[in-house]
């Protein structure tokens, strides 16, 4: 390291004053730079020091700032489902003593007392399960979703209410992954097991103003926008349908490209291209696009001049805006009569004459009062009904008309299955007849269920057989849901329905209703029951308060069911947990790496640094005397 310039005769003293002015400053400088290093024990204290480097560090620095937040995610997703997975795990303890509760109390040695006495118990278990439904965890309810500011589970309408969502909350924990941290309170308790599934398919009528979004596409994968090229044969032409929103800016835009005389339009289910007497119609997909594939119109190659193309149905979807006129391809619904919905002890008529859009229907069945919850399929092509109270049970059914039926949502007609009657009991017949008839005018014919009877339809059969179509005709019932017998006999007298040879057939088809007259309504006995944590148990209760055997085995058999449901979920939970902990131990040990290169780029290396200290104080001392040494020199010294 050079201490002073070469000292040179022949200059000014102001030029040698200037030099080792410069000289010692820079020194200066340098040593106050490693002093600065050492203090602060970075060499990087400033961007200036090294501006490249500098900008790496920070990079670096700000990339460990991000994982800490995935840390910290982490480590609360951790915490959550952990607490998550020890609520469960009191769960399963619950079940097993409730279920414990119901073995101890089958047999002929146990007395109405002791199930009474049972029964105290079990009413207690179902408040500590309400509670566990109801658990916290850092202010956010455990079982919630994204509804996790409220209790989820509320007591209502004679049961437990599930007022949080499927939905549950995500958070991120590393880069472009964002994971759930919450377990499913539904599938956990079974909250929205119970529903009546549409089976009538709802796809609405396609129109012009049917946009592509809301089409399940002839593959069933929507409409994906793209290119397609349509020829006559003679003349082609590449058509964007990247911008198209509608099924009539489909056809538009195909009009437009004046391929030949090739007409689109707007048929029943599909786009079909009229050809004119030459046209001879291809399509196709440009590379890599699939719309006309989506769309239904691919015709690859010519079918013959003059031959149209009849588009394959491209299914739209059910939406909140679908006009109810546009439902079932057009055909529409019954809105006149509505709906009668029973849930528990609540029953109300639902009026739909003034609905005009599904998002109307669906408001309407929701807040009418009956605690229900109605929704959109995940298909788009019907609509469901949700009971989200356990407890209760839930019935769907007609008030005068066909509404029910045309939405595909009643929960008893013809074709239900004796199986689900009873609370899946089904109905208790007898070899030989199982009730008698009497019509008004004191006649009477008598009904045999036989074994191959499976569904309403067959029961219906069986008794207006029986009944020769003479005075007397099963049917389901047009107000409410259950068999209806109508006599027609004229009588003075009143139509009767009384058991045979002990069978319970009568009891079980819910014709014990008194008809006071000409008419049986037949009670629904094929509601949808809930089922779930807190419908086992509140069956349970009422099956030990009843002293009722069988329904203590059968509420027992759905708290196993609970059990095995809870068990399934918590060691799913366990899974996450572990996965979640590995990832953590993942980022951990790139945080490793990450301080290690950063304390390479920024900070200082003690040994070196005292070097660099030392040898810098030793030039500026060397510097300094130098100076002093030099400055004292005059021309005169070189004279003599």
């Amino acid at each position: 390291m050079a201490i002073l310039p070469t000292q040179l005769g022949r200059v000014s003293n102001l030029l040698r004053t200037s030099t080792a002015h410069q000289q010692i400053s820079q020194v200066q400088r340098r040593l106050l730079a490693v002093q600065n290093e050492l203090t602060t024990g970075r060499r990087l204290n400033v961007a200036s020091d090294d501006p490249g480097d500098a900008a790496i560090v920070q990079q670096l620095q700000k990339t460990l700032e991000q994982r800490e937040a995935f840390l910290t995610n982490l480590q609360r997703a951790k915490n959550h489902l952990s607490v998550a997975d020890s609520t469960m795990g009191d769960l399963s303890d619950l079940l097993q003593r409730a279920q414990e509760i119901a073995s101890a109390n089958v047999g002929s040695d146990v007395t109405p007392d002791q199930r009474q006495a049972a029964a105290t118990v079990i009413e207690s278990l179902y408040g500590e399960a309400l509670t566990l439904a109801n658990r916290q965890f850092e202010g956010v309810y455990l079982f919630g979703g994204d509804r996790s500011t409220e209790p989820p589970f509320v007591s209502t309408g004679g049961g437990v209410r599930f007022n949080g969502s499927e939905n549950v909350l995500q958070n991120a924990f590393d880069e472009g992954t964002d994971l759930p941290f919450m377990v499913n309170g539904a599938a956990v308790f079974g909250a929205l097991s119970t529903r009546v599934q549409g089976d009538v398919d709802l796809s609405p009528s396609l129109t012009a103003s049917t946009r592509l979004s809301d089409l399940r596409g002839a593959t069933g994968d929507g409409v994906r926008r793209g290119t397609i090229t349509l020829s006559n044969g003679a003349q082609t032409a590449t058509i964007d349908l990247s911008t198209a929103d509608t099924v009539g800016d489909v056809v538009d835009a195909i009009n437009a490209a004046g391929v030949g005389n090739i007409t689109a339009s707007v048929g029943a289910s599909g786009i079909n291209l009229a050809a004119g007497a030459g046209d001879d119609i291809t399509v196709v997909d440009a590379a890599g696009g699939t719309a006309a594939d989506d769309l239904g119109i691919v015709r690859p190659a010519g079918a013959g001049a003059g031959v149209g193309l009849s588009g394959a149905a491209v299914a739209p979807r059910v939406t909140a805006l679908t006009p109810l006129a546009a439902l079932r391809g057009g055909a529409g619904i019954d809105q006149a009569s509505g709906l009668r919905i029973t849930n528990g002890s609540t029953t109300v008529n639902v009026d739909l004459s003034s609905a005009a859009t599904v998002e109307d229907l669906l408001n309407a069945i929701n807040g009418s009062g009956a605690n229900l919850r109605a929704e959109i399929n995940a298909a788009g092509n019907g609509i469901n009904i949700l009971n989200p109270v356990q407890g209760t049970r839930m019935s769907v059914a007609e008030n005068g008309g066909t509404t029910a039926a045309d939405l595909g949502v009643r929960s008893f007609d013809a074709a239900t299955l004796l199986s689900d009657f009873n609370d899946g009991r089904g109905v208790r017949r007898v070899d030989g007849t199982d009730f008698r008839v009497t019509r008004t005018d004191g006649t009477t014919f008598d009904v045999d269920v036989p074994a191959t009877a499976t569904t309403v339809q067959d029961v219906l059969n069986a008794i207006n057989t029986a009944s020769g179509g003479v005075g007397v005709t099963a049917s389901v019932a047009s107000v409410g849901n259950g068999i209806t017998l109508t006599d027609t006999a004229g009588g003075a007298g009143t139509l009767t329905v009384t058991p045979l040879n002990f069978s319970d057939a009568v009891a079980d088809l819910g014709l014990t209703t008194l008809s006071g007259g000409a008419v049986i309504n037949g009670a629904d006995a094929a509601p949808v029951s809930a089922s779930g944590v807190f419908a086992n148990l509140a069956r349970l209760r009422e099956a030990l308060v009843g002293n009722d055997q069988a329904g203590i085995t059968r509420a027992s058999e759905g708290l196993a069911d609970d059990y095995a449901r809870t068990a399934r979920i918590r060691g799913e939970t366990g899974a996450r947990v572990q996965g979640l902990e590995s990832r953590q131990g993942r980022i951990e040990d790139q945080d490793v790496e990450t301080k290690k290169l950063l304390s390479e780029l920024a900070d200082v290396d003690l040994t070196e640094a005292i070097a660099r200290f030392q040898t810098l104080q030793t030039a500026l001392q060397a510097s300094l005397q130098t100076s002093a040494s030099v400055m004292n020199l005059s021309l005169l010294d070189f004279l003599g």
